[in-house]
C-alpha cells in the first residue's frame, strides 16, 4: 500500500501544469519571437531592436473549466534584432503546461526606477513583478537625434491568447502605443540641401512621461482600447524634444509614398498640443516656427508628417499635416549618417 501511494503521488506530480514540476522533462519549452505590425520579415522595422529587454507575463487557461490562473511573472527576454527572443539568464527557460493553453502579455519600454520607502528600485523586477495592471511609467527621451534614443523612447505591447503548447516559436505581435512625428526640411528659394545640413529641429513643450495600465479584458485589436490604457500623470516631465534633421532638395523628393525614409522621426506621448508654436527650426542663424492655430491632438498609434520649406529669407510651412496609422519603415533606411 505504501508503494502504491508513492506511485500515485509521482503520477500526480508528472501531470502537474505548474512550471518547474517533476514532469518538466515531458513538457515543451516555450519559445517566443516578435513582430511589430503585421509583417514579420527579418529585414525591417517590424522587429524589436537588438538588445531590447522584453518582459512577458503568462496566464494558464484551464481547458475544461476555462478558469484563468497566473502561470509566471515578468519573464525577462532579450531581442536579437531579427525577431528572435532569448533568455537573459542561463537556465531560465519556461515550459508549456502539459495540456492547457496560455495567454501571453509582453511589454517593451523605458521603464526606469520608482521610489519605494525612499529607495530607488526597478519598476519591473524579472520573475517577481506581477502584471502591472495598476500602471507602469514609460519615459520618452528629450534628445532623439540618434537611433538608440529614438528606439528607447518607443513603448510596445503584445497580447497572444489561447496559445496551445507547440514546439515552434510563438510570435508576439507588438503594437506601438505612442505616436510618431515625422519632419523633413525642403530646400526652398535660394537654398540647397547642403545649406541646411547644420539645421536643427525641435518639437516644443511636450509631456514625456505616460502611465500604461494594461487591462487583460480590453480588445488588443482596437487601438482605441489600447489608447484608453494610457494616462499622463500630473507630474510628468515636460520639455522640448530634439530630433534628427532630415533635408531634401525639392518638394517632389518628399511627396511620394516611397519617400518615408527621407523623414526624420521622433516618438512622442499621445497628448493634446496647445495652439501656438509646435516645431522650431533653426538654420542660417535664424529661428523659425511651425504653429497650430488651434489645439491639436496627437493620437496613439498614429504618425504625423510635416513638410517644412526653408527659403533663404524665411520658412514656408504647408499647413496640411499628413496623418496615417504608424507604418513600420525598414531599419536600414533610417539613421544613416
Amino acid at each position: 500500500m505504501l508503494t502504491m501511494a508513492v506511485l500515485l503521488l509521482t503520477a500526480a506530480a508528472c501531470s502537474s501544469d505548474e512550471p518547474g514540476g517533476d514532469g518538466d522533462a515531458a513538457l515543451l519549452p516555450i519559445r517566443l519571437s516578435s513582430s511589430v505590425g503585421a509583417v514579420t520579415r527579418s529585414n525591417d522595422a517590424t522587429n524589436l531592436l537588438s538588445g531590447d529587454t522584453v518582459y512577458v507575463w503568462a496566464d494558464m487557461v484551464n481547458g475544461a473549466t476555462q478558469a484563468v490562473t497566473e502561470y509566471f511573472n515578468a519573464w525577462a527576454l532579450k531581442a536579437n534584432g531579427v525577431g528572435s527572443l532569448s533568455t537573459l539568464a542561463a537556465g531560465n527557460a519556461k515550459l508549456f503546461p502539459a495540456t492547457n493553453a496560455l495567454n501571453f502579455y509582453a511589454l517593451v519600454g523605458n521603464f526606469g526606477k520608482k521610489t519605494v520607502e525612499e529607495q530607488q528600485v526597478p519598476q519591473i523586477e524579472p520573475e517577481t513583478t506581477e502584471f502591472p495592471a495598476t500602471g507602469v511609467v514609460h519615459t520618452v527621451l528629450s534628445d532623439q537625434k540618434d537611433a538608440e534614443a529614438y528606439y528607447k523612447s518607443d513603448l510596445l505591447y503584445a497580447v497572444r491568447k489561447n496559445q496551445e503548447p507547440v514546439s515552434e516559436a510563438v510570435v508576439l505581435p507588438f503594437k506601438h502605443l505612442l505616436s510618431r512625428i515625422q519632419v523633413v526640411i525642403v530646400a526652398g528659394n535660394g537654398m540647397t540641401a547642403g545649406d541646411l545640413t547644420d539645421a536643427t529641429v525641435e518639437l516644443l513643450n511636450l509631456k514625456r512621461q505616460v502611465t500604461f495600465s494594461p487591462d487583460k479584458a480590453k480588445d488588443f485589436s482596437s487601438q482605441t482600447d489600447l489608447a484608453s490604457m494610457l494616462n499622463i500623470p500630473s507630474w510628468a516631465a515636460q520639455s522640448d524634444i530634439v530630433m534628427k534633421t532630415a533635408v531634401v532638395s525639392a518638394v517632389d523628393d518628399a511627396t511620394s509614398t516611397a519617400s518615408a525614409s527621407v523623414y526624420a522621426d521622433a516618438i512622442v506621448v499621445p497628448q493634446t498640443v496647445s495652439a501656438g508654436q509646435f516645431i522650431h527650426v533653426r538654420y542660417l542663424d535664424r529661428d523659425t516656427y511651425y504653429r497650430f492655430d488651434e489645439s491639436f491632438t496627437v493620437e496613439s498609434g498614429k504618425q504625423y508628417r510635416f513638410r517644412l520649406i526653408a527659403d533663404r529669407i524665411g520658412a514656408r510651412y504647408e499647413q496640411q499635416v499628413e496623418i496615417a496609422d504608424w507604418t513600420p519603415i525598414a531599419r536600414e533606411e533610417k539613421w544613416v549618417e
